[in-house]
């Protein structure tokens, strides 16, 4: 937006306004690594481990939102989705199946409560579930798991960890479910960037996934600081984002982006330059020496030269600095999950009028293209009678009902469209105008994934994550020049992928 010649007032955002401390601690178990000292050792993780695709989950939370988690309703089931999930009741053998999950506090009592909605719509089934740990500490458990012979049912995870059981030869391939005309469900329902991520094409197409949660990646924005200056609302482009910049370090003596080491938030700004897919598969090797990766690169190291920006790393509380920095008014921007929108409204707590937007684009008037991620369901197979009793509770996780809970207590996106048509679902949206802005910009967001209409080609391993993030803190930080980050990242890119990708292939 351009600048006004006069200041005007602030305009009123109407979030939702939660009277609550942000959590400035670092997140839990159940929270991805969001910076290269906690990832895990690269070898380990190629392995064995689900990569984790952003900081999505939730952080360590407080007794006021376990309390508000616990008492939120669900949208109820429409018609056409109660007769997905109960066509198959009276076929049903009884079964216990196991659930191990990333979900800790409030979240696992919002878990346990669907649960316990599956288990009154199918009374022979009982789901034991179970927190884990997040996604390193749960794979570790899995792994020992095959070792042992004693699988759990059901997961969630992401698309690496996935590929590693189906090869292990532990894993439920969905696909039959998916697609059979009794028990299966309409994928045209699903966002298609869903169904296709969670199709396997380096497996033959296999559904060894099925899409569960989502989020986006997103800009926040301090609307008061913004109008205060004469802008009229956040930046649409890298330039006039750079503009702004420019005014708010001169005029408040403040950078204007606090930026967290955030593989995810690379990926998001290269999109936004034309950059997708991040991997070229057939060349088996990394995008970053072509002109939207440079453009990308270019950025960040423009932001910290200028001062424009400062990155969080090596901060005690590098897991959420950048939402602290956020609420306390430090800097205008910072782009992240919209999975964070709640613990933001906890943060600012009315204190000023913010709201979320697409991040940045190239050019003006170009779509809000941006990131996509979240984990998905797994199941393992065991039993005939548990594995139709694991797709059923996939399935039940999966409808429009449970999407709207999901997506309500949560903080998270629904990956399933109908949802958008539930009345539940649009009066949270009345009360979360940032969460209706992540859901309108959604149907523009791209898989990290290197992909095509049909499926995933081939998730890279958390190793290349971690080369990402690694990089990412080193150009920050001003220990690496923008040319050696891209030749690192190029060099050293396609060496680890080479390998991975001929592994993959040809074994």
């Amino acid at each position: 937006m351009r600048r006004r010649s006069s200041r005007p007032k602030s305009v009123t955002v109407g979030a939702l306004l939660i009277v609550l401390a942000l959590v400035a601690a670092a997140c839990g178990d159940d929270e991805p690594a969001s910076t290269t000292a906690a990832a895990p050792a690269t070898t380990a993780a190629a392995t064995t481990t689900a990569a984790p695709a952003t900081t999505e989950a939730a952080p360590a939370t407080t007794e006021a939102m376990a309390e508000e988690t616990a008492t939120t309703e669900a949208a109820p089931a429409t018609t056409e989705a109660m007769a997905e999930t109960t066509t198959t009741l009276a076929q049903l053998e009884p079964a216990t199946i196991q659930f191990w999950h990333v979900y800790s506090g409030p979240l696992e009592e919002a878990m346990n409560e669907l649960v316990a909605r599956f288990e009154a719509k199918y009374p022979q089934i009982d789901v034991e579930a179970q927190f884990t740990g997040g996604y390193y500490p749960t794979s570790q458990k899995i792994a020992g798991a095959i070792e042992a012979n004693d699988l759990p049912n059901v997961t969630v995870a992401f698309e690496d960890a996935a590929v590693n059981w189906g090869r292990a030869g532990v894993l439920l391939d969905l696909t039959g479910y998916v697609n059979d005309p009794v028990i299966g469900v309409d994928v045209a329902d699903f966002l298609p960037v869903e169904i296709a991520r969670n199709t396997y094409l380096s497996e033959g197409g296999q559904m060894l996934s099925f899409p569960w949660t989502v989020a986006i990646a997103v800009m926040f924005y301090n609307l008061d600081m913004l109008n205060g200056l004469g802008f009229d609302g956040p930046a649409e482009t890298w330039d006039e984002f750079l503009a702004q910049c420019e005014v708010i370090l001169n005029d408040l003596n403040k950078s204007c982006y606090s930026i967290q080491v955030d593989a995810s938030m690379w990926n998001a700004t290269g999109f936004t330059y034309g950059g997708f897919p991040t991997i070229d598969v057939d060349a088996r090797a990394t995008r970053y020496g072509e002109e939207p990766w440079t453009k990308a690169l270019d950025l960040f190291a423009t932001l910290i030269e200028e001062g424009y920006g400062f990155p969080t790393v090596g901060r005690a509380d590098e897991a959420t600095a950048n939402l602290s920095d956020f609420a306390s008014q430090q800097v205008a921007y910072i782009m992240t999950s919209s999975r964070w929108v709640p613990f933001v409204e906890e943060g600012v707590a009315g204190s000023f009028n913010w709201s979320v937007g697409a991040v940045p684009q190239e050019h003006e008037g170009a779509d809000p293209v941006t990131v996509l991620f979240g984990p998905n369901a797994i199941a393992f197979n065991t039993t005939e009678a548990e594995n139709l009793a694991s797709w059923e509770f996939i399935k039940f996780l999966s409808s429009p009902e449970s999407q709207a809970y999901w997506a309500a207590t949560s903080g998270n996106l629904p990956s399933r469209l109908s949802v958008g048509d539930s009345a539940e679902y649009a009066a949270f949206l009345e009360t979360s105008p940032p969460m209706a802005a992540a859901w309108e910009i959604l149907p523009y967001a791209l898989s990290e994934l290197p992909m095509t209409d049909e499926g995933n080609l081939g998730p890279p391993p958390f190793s290349f994550r971690v080369l990402q993030q690694d990089v990412q803190a080193e150009l920050l930080t001003g220990n690496m020049s923008r040319e050696e980050a891209q030749r690192k990242l190029v060099e050293d890119g396609a060496t680890l992928l080479g390998e991975y990708y001929a592994n993959l292939f040809d074994s």
